[in-house]
């Protein structure tokens, strides 16, 4: 059973799923967050129309159920009310993009050759970031952060480097369903 503020990790098909979940280790390649359970509504960031609330029954995508564990505690309505202030907003492509190039260069043990470039890269795709756009795994990290008071990946620097395995792993949540 569905509760507000539930996440829910999804097992998109489709080579850019491929390449998420090859990247970061993980099963999944997507986040979604439960806004209302009674409505069965929940909201998510996507490349083809950003922020955006659909109903769960809608949802075609296999996906597994995480909550936030009991001891830790957070805003709830703050964290719906963050995703909802956010509906609309654009999807963060730059954003995305440097994470798969990361998790790219991670998983090609290139990291440490190409450290340099790696940051000069990372602080030009800043400047082009704008603080209203998301993408799926970000937006899920900053509800809980920015509304809520929790940080959902406390081993991961900021939402711009979470990703959907990252959310998973964390000590901060389990999975209750699929």
């Amino acid at each position: 059973m569905l509760q507000d503020g539930d996440i829910l990790l999804c097992k998109s098909r489709g080579l850019i799923s491929w390449l998420i979940k090859w990247g970061t280790n993980s099963i999944y390649s997507h986040v979604a967050v439960v806004a209302s359970a009674k409505l069965g509504l929940i909201i998510e960031a996507v490349p083809l129309g950003g922020v955006r609330a659909i109903h769960v029954g809608n949802y075609k995508t296999p996906y597994d159920v995480y909550r936030v564990k009991a001891e830790h505690e957070y805003q709830l309505t703050e964290v719906v009310a963050y995703l909802i202030k956010m509906l609309a907003r654009k999807y963060d492509f730059i954003s995305a993009i440097k994470l798969g190039w990361k998790m790219f260069l991670r998983k090609a043990r290139l990291v440490k050759l190409l450290g340099l470039k790696i940051i000069q890269m990372k602080r030009a795709a800043d400047t082009l970031q704008e603080n209203n756009d998301y993408f799926c795994s970000e937006l899920c990290y900053e509800a809980f952060y920015f509304g809520g008071n929790l940080d959902i990946v406390p081993t991961v620097g900021d939402g711009e480097t979470t990703s959907p395995g990252d959310i998973a792993r964390s000590e901060v949540v389990e999975r209750v369903g699929g």
